[in-house]
């Protein structure tokens, strides 16, 4: 009986979530509140508001019926378009039982729509945007005239009136209503009043009432959002009457929010928010409004409307022309897309590794143990030119010597028949094995490459290594390989006058193909103190670099893979607390997380083997769950005595909401309050065969550089597992306890 009042009420929650989602990501949201707010201000008007909502449950149930991703369907991206076509019909078309039939094939007709544009502008990394919606509305409203069961709107108030006269209110009562509360705010100036009423016309409806909702939710989802809505349509609205528009047409026509989405899309969503963003959605305004009258008389002569689709053919030109770019100085494309412009930002900003991810494959070295960058990128020797941007490698004895006396002979230089290992997993695409090696100060520069490998990764990412021993290539074109596999030995042949490693990144599969400016993600720098971990970075001549060198007890005690529970026994202050209880997940784009059952909150993760770093939390601030994420934002998973790592969290993280929403106005611009994260690597008992570690971490919040809240944390690992886990602010101190 439990499990199917749980089950029931698990399928009311989804089925809540699909309906307010679909309003939500209208202004590309996932934010629950302002998909409330959204929902609440289509019913200013009842019956766009609940044609609306027939029109989002059609397209939700159709989806779930014929199997589709139910995560999609919970987020809304099958329904919004169906919503703001029922919307449209409910403003221009009496309600009848041909109105909601229709509705229902909207919601069928606008999911198959928007699934096929899906998939032509997916291939270009472009996003559907307005499309589906604009086709739908155009081809419905093109066939009702064929309809003579539909029946415009002035008929539609006084049907509703009579059914409504045995409860004593009318449509026309609410209406008169909604008046009053504008008569009331007649002293608003018009440029105010003409931006709610833009807003309201998502909606189709033009009243100030639903615009202040709307306004209201995107208060509450994002201040930049709500800023950027409020510069693109003062943008437009000084522009648009010098371009001989009436600014009436804002509302009258629905055509003011193509100004607001402009901006929000381009200022801070496709484009990570940024004066440039922000100059960049004014500068677009003009084009736009130019293009919209270009588009209203075109479509003027088949008896259609432009609606949206200025906004969404001048967003999608600009984001496409912004791929051919060869060089990012500004303007930096969001590429994990958080759903919220202070999340693209922030995460941007902290470098943080889940978004460093979706900007760069991840390289490593192709080598064992410490070697040194006897010449980087834009070296003077060779590295020249169209071929600027490769590494050469050796390896260095404490003389700083590269070979044992005499030095005579290839094999008295250490880093001769060296494992060669693979960058990353690919498929082998060229290779040559045949290239004698040089004598020592010899020199082939008409086999200048030598014996080589070329790797093929991704889509235009090849790796090429060089100057390879002759006949140690230990695969051949088409073959597999995984990263860290041995596929050959460090030689000397081709123009190489000793033994070393040329290392570079390509383009194409041609041996000796110009290079690419193209980071590694991570390895340990030697400096005086020990070593430094460096993440997405290219060595520099020099620097003594090596792969990470992964400890076992580190890696079985944060090795969290989908099924692993964690319960912890809490104590705060020496009181004992309730056991929370955790599980690791991964939902239906494969990201893991972990779960505590016990408070519901969830901290999203990321492990390779090499590196763990949590990419995001939700969730109560009191969940011990939130206090393993901070501690263990970012941590390299082999143990180097004294190491400490330094990373910032994201601004919402741990600072107060008062100053969360403060900033965010202004984070574009300048950035006030600022999280920092250290951990150092404390303790080892022995480094071969380690039963026992420390980790000593801290996060704090400064503001104007004056700290306001600090978090110490003590990690102990023992036997494989996490043991304790200690918590200590100015108010308490927490220990828990592992017990499995």
């Amino acid at each position: 009986m439990n499990n199917r009042v749980a089950k029931a009420k698990r399928s009311l929650l989804y089925s809540v979530d699909t309906i307010i989602n679909s309003y939500a990501v209208v202004f590309f949201s996932n934010n629950i509140w302002f998909g409330l707010l959204l929902l609440l201000a289509s019913f200013v008007d009842p019956l766009a508001g609940v044609c609306g909502l027939i029109g989002v449950i059609s397209a939700n149930v159709f989806s779930w019926l014929i199997g589709l991703n139910k995560e999609f369907i919970r987020k809304g991206y099958h329904g919004y378009d169906a919503m703001l076509v029922s919307s449209a019909i409910a403003h221009f078309y009496s309600f009848n039982q041909t109105v909601l039939l229709v509705i229902i094939c909207v919601g069928i007709f606008s999911t198959l729509i928007s699934f096929l544009v899906h998939g032509i502008l997916h291939k270009y990394n472009l996003p559907t945007l307005s499309f589906p919606f604009l086709i739908s509305i155009w081809l419905f409203f093109s066939a009702f005239p064929s309809m003579q069961t539909m029946q415009v709107h002035p008929e539609l108030i006084y049907s509703l009136n009579e059914k409504h006269k045995a409860s004593g209110f009318t449509l026309v009562h609410w209406l008169e209503t909604i008046e009053h509360f504008e008569n009331k705010l007649i002293a608003l100036p018009k440029i105010i009043s003409v931006y709610f009423k833009s807003l309201s016309s998502l909606f189709f409806q033009s009243n100030v009432l639903s615009g202040v909702l709307v306004a209201l939710g995107l208060f509450v989802y994002s201040r930049i959002a709500f800023s950027l809505s409020i510069i693109g349509f003062i943008a437009a609205y000084f522009f648009y009457p010098i371009l001989g528009g009436d600014v009436a047409d804002f509302y009258e026509k629905f055509v003011g929010l193509n100004f607001i989405f402009l901006a929000i899309a381009i200022g801070g969503i496709y484009l990570v928010p940024s004066l440039a963003s922000y100059l960049m959605s004014v500068i677009l305004t003009p084009l736009l409004i130019i293009v919209l009258f270009g588009l209203n008389r075109i479509l003027l002569m088949v008896g259609l409307a432009p609606y949206s689709l200025p906004f969404t053919l001048i967003t999608i030109m600009f984001l496409y022309l912004l791929s051919y770019r060869v060089s990012i100085k500004f303007l930096h494309r969001v590429h994990y897309q958080e759903f919220s412009p202070e999340k693209n930002l922030y995460n941007f900003l902290n470098a943080n590794h889940r978004t460093r991810l979706f900007n760069y494959f991840p390289i490593h070295l192709p080598f064992w143990g410490e070697w040194m960058v006897s010449q980087a990128h834009d070296g003077k020797i060779t590295h020249l030119g169209e071929w600027s941007k490769a590494f050469d490698f050796i390896i260095l004895d404490d003389e700083m010597k590269s070979y044992q006396n005499p030095g005579l002979h290839v094999d008295d230089f250490y880093c001769f028949n060296k494992p060669v290992v693979a960058c990353a997993d690919g498929y082998v695409a060229s290779v040559t094995d045949n290239v004698e090696d040089n004598v020592i100060n010899g020199n082939n520069t008409l086999q200048n490459w030598g014996n080589s490998m070329v790797i093929y990764h991704a889509d235009g990412l090849y790796s090429q290594v060089s100057h390879l021993k002759i006949g140690s290539l230990k695969y051949t074109v088409g073959d597999f390989v995984k990263k860290g596999e041995i596929i050959a030995y460090c030689g000397n042949s081709g123009r190489s006058p000793e033994p070393h490693i040329h290392f570079q990144l390509q383009a194409t599969p041609i041996i000796g193909a110009k290079t690419l400016d193209f980071p590694l993600a991570y390895y340990m720098k030697r400096n005086d103190n020990g070593f430094e971990l460096k993440t997405f970075s290219k060595p520099g001549d020099g620097e003594f670099i090596q792969a990470v060198e992964v400890n076992p007890l580190l890696k079985s005690a944060f090795e969290f893979n989908p099924g692993t529970t964690l319960s912890w026994k809490i104590q705060e202050n020496g009181k004992d607390q309730i056991n929370q209880n955790w599980e690791v997940f991964t939902d239906s784009l494969n990201n893991s997380y972990i779960y505590c059952h016990t408070t519901k909150a969830i901290a999203y993760f990321y492990n390779d083997g090499n590196m763990l770093v949590f990419t995001s939390y939700f969730g109560s601030k009191k969940s011990i769950l939130y206090h393993f994420y901070l501690a263990h934002y970012k941590l390299v998973l082999g143990f180097y005595q004294n190491l400490a790592i330094e990373a910032n969290y994201p601004v919402a993280t741990i600072s107060l909401k008062v100053l969360n929403v403060l900033q965010d106005f202004i984070a574009p611009f300048y950035r006030f309050v600022k999280s920092y994260f250290k951990v150092n690597y404390v303790y080892i008992d022995d480094v071969h065969i380690p039963s026992e570690i420390r980790l000593e971490s801290s996060a704090e919040i400064k503001v104007m550089g004056i700290k306001s809240k600090a978090f110490q944390y003590s990690t102990e690992l023992k036997f494989s597992k996490l043991n304790e886990f200690r918590i200590a602010s100015s108010t308490s101190n927490i220990t828990a306890i592992c017990e499995n």
